[in-house]
This record gives structure tokens, sequence and C-alpha cells, in this order.
């Protein structure tokens, strides 16, 4: 390795040399040209450098002011990490770094990550990097920011405490914000107590509970759950059970077991049964997925609505939050209270009407009505029986 002090001596900018020249004072520090750290693994491989294109050197305290710092961590002797900032305090020959403003650490390789703060200590010997003022950890479309991130360059690891907060964008809409933009809110945004992230493998853990939201131009959908783990670069987390979904706007509500959440393609699912309600129009199944980009929801096994007085079972459904509609196919029943009314069709649809009740229609579809007659009273005329409407 190249001691600092070496370097000083052989990179040291001085005025013009007299004839008598004279010692400056132990407290007056050295200019250099640049700053050229290098060290190597026990292979002999490089492990890290950190380059800067000038430097004032306090000899006595063995302490470097570096400007515009540059610096390379390599994994067995190839480029993995790229460190930059504004400035630099650099102790001994590299034992402890102190990196200031616009401090940027970029993971490199396919879909890169960036770290950025405002001040980070770099501690070589023990691959480790503490960002604590402002972190926030990006790539193309999610962010992650907490008050304090301690990264473990050697482990694949990022510490993430102070209520780290989770944003995601959709890259697939139309003028969507990118993660590294601040032009507006991310549409989905979770917060939990901790996380902890290994960028380069992609493995996302928080063991707490976690609280997201999910934004739309017509509302807002709450998420809550016990905890998730996914990986970003599969682009997937599990949400763990117990999983409630809100939307206050709109009186709907899903509670679900485990659940997987699609990041790239905005998408929520179980195979686990789950209930839920939209206004008075209750459901449950065996399986859900829902379609956070257009807030509609699939019903792909074992569908059943039911709302004061009627029934309706089916082997699929779907519904969309935003417009109330919903459709229902699929050895469709509807069973009324009134007069032990059974409806059986192939296809029935719906939508929510303004007391909050479903209206449902079968429109071009078979359907077969069966009623039950209160007994006729005696001296009453008989009356003749009408044929069931289909729209109930």
């Amino acid at each position: 390795m190249k001691r600092l002090a070496g370097v000083a001596i052989a990179l040291i900018v001085s005025g013009c040399v007299s004839s008598k020249p004279k010692v400056p004072p132990p407290s007056e520090p050295f200019v250099f040209k640049s700053l050229d750290l290098e060290q190597q693994d026990a292979k002999g491989r490089p492990a890290w450098n950190l380059k800067s294109p000038e430097t004032r050197y306090d000899i006595t305290r063995q302490v470097a002011q570096a400007r515009q710092p540059r610096g390379t961590v390599f994994k067995r002797g190839k480029a993995n990490i790229r460190i930059s900032a504004t400035s630099a305090t650099v102790i001994g020959d590299g034992q402890a770094i102190q990196l200031e403003g616009d401090v940027e650490i970029t993971l490199l390789g396919q879909n890169p990550v960036r770290i950025t703060g405002e001040q980070a200590r770099w501690i070589p010997s023990q691959s480790l990097m503490l960002i604590d003022r402002k972190p926030a950890a990006l790539d193309r479309q999610s962010r992650i920011t907490a008050q304090l991130a301690t990264y473990y360059l050697d482990r694949d690891l990022i510490e993430l405490r102070g209520s780290p907060v989770l944003e995601q964008w959709d890259p697939k809409a139309k003028g969507a914000a990118k993660a590294n933009t601040k032009a507006k809110p991310a549409p989905l945004r979770v917060q939990t107590a901790q996380v902890d992230w290994k960028p380069e493998q992609g493995d996302l853990k928080a063991p707490q509970q976690v609280r997201g939201l999910r934004r739309d131009k017509d509302g807002q959908l709450n998420l809550t759950a016990s905890a998730l783990n996914g990986n970003l670069r599969e682009g997937f987390v599990d949400l763990i059970a117990p999983v409630q979904m809100r939307d206050p706007k709109r009186k709907g509500w899903l509670n679900a077991q485990q659940t997987r959440w699609l990041i790239n393609d905005q998408q929520l699912s179980s195979d686990q049964p789950f209930q839920g309600a939209f206004n008075k129009l209750q459901g449950e199944g065996q399986q859900f997925k829902v379609d956070l980009a257009t807030s509609t929801v699939f019903i792909p096994a074992g569908c059943n609505l039911s709302q004061p007085t009627e029934q309706l079972t089916a082997q699929r459904c779907q519904w969309n939050w935003p417009t109330g509609r919903f459709q229902a196919q699929g050895d469709v029943v509807l069973r009324r209270q009134a007069y032990k009314q059974i409806t059986r069709s192939s296809e029935l649809r719906g939508s929510i009407s303004k007391d909050g009740t479903a209206v449902f229609s079968s429109p071009g579809a078979k359907v077969n009505s069966q009623f039950t007659l209160p007994p006729a009273q005696k001296g009453a005329k008989q009356q003749g029986r009408s044929a069931p409407a289909v729209r109930f």
C-alpha cells in the first residue's frame, strides 16, 4: 500500500525554491497536486482506492483534506462499487475516511443501485460505510429512505433504521416520475420500523409491521401487514399475514393472508382465502388478484358475493373499485330472499347503485329463474304468474 506520507513527499507542490529553503511550521498543511491511495487484498488484487485532484495534508495530525474524492471498491479484483463526494477527510493512510456533501455510492452492474447522502464514514479495513445524513437507496423505479443506513460492503447488506420508507413508481405509466427525481409523490409508499436489504442480490426484509399507501386519481388505498420480505431485483415483495387493505372514500376493504406484491406489474395476489367488501356488497373467495393500475379485483376461484336479501356464487368474479362495476362468470347462482327466488346463468353483471347495493343484470345470457309463491288466500282471485325479470 502507498503510505500517505510517502505520497505527500512525492507530490508536494511548492513555490519557487530559494537558496535557503524554509521549513514550514508544523501547523501549516501541505498542498498536493493529487491524492492516490490504494490497497490490495491477500491475493495481491486491488481491494480499494481513493483519488483526489487536490489535497491538503496536516503532518502533525496525519489528516488529509481532499477535494472531489473518487474511489473504487473491488470484488475479487474487479470494480464493484464507485464512491464520490464533494470533500473527504482521510485519517492516517486510510484507517477512516469521512465523506461529505453529495455523497454517492454506486453498486455497479445490471440495473445499478445508487446510495446517496450528505455525510458518510467509510472504514475500509472493516468494509463498512455509515451514512447518517439523509441516506437514500435508489434504482430505476424504487427509492428507500431512512434516518440511518449502515452498509456492510463485503456482506452485500444495507441496514436501514429510523422509519425507513420504500417508494415505488410505475415505469409503464405515461409521464411517470422516476425514483431519482422529486417531481411528484410516489404512487406507492410503504413505511416500517427497519429494513435489511441486499442491493446486489435484491433480498429485502422488514420484520415489523408495515403500512402502505397507494394513490390514484380517485383516492387512495391504505395497506397494512405484519411484516414483508421479497426481492427487489426479481420484482416482488411478500406481505405477511394478516394483510388488510382499506379504501375509505369508496367504503371498500379487503382482509387477506400472505399476499404477493409484484412491483413491476403493479399487482397484489394471494392463493389463500380472503374476505372483502365494497359499500354494502361483501365478498369472499379462495384466491384474489388486485390490479393496482386499474383498481380492479379478480377472484379466480370460489367467488361468493352477498348483500342484504341476496347472495351470489360463481366460479370467478371481478369488480372495479372506482366505477363499482362487477362481473360474475361460470355456474352463476343468485339467490333472493323474496319468494325464495333462484336465478342461474353463465354470466351476471352488476354495478353499485346510489344506496350502496348491487344491481345485477344478464345481458345476452340465458337465464333460468325459480320462484316459490305463497299460497293463495281463500276468496282471492288467482293471479297469473308473470315471467321473472332479469334485472334485480
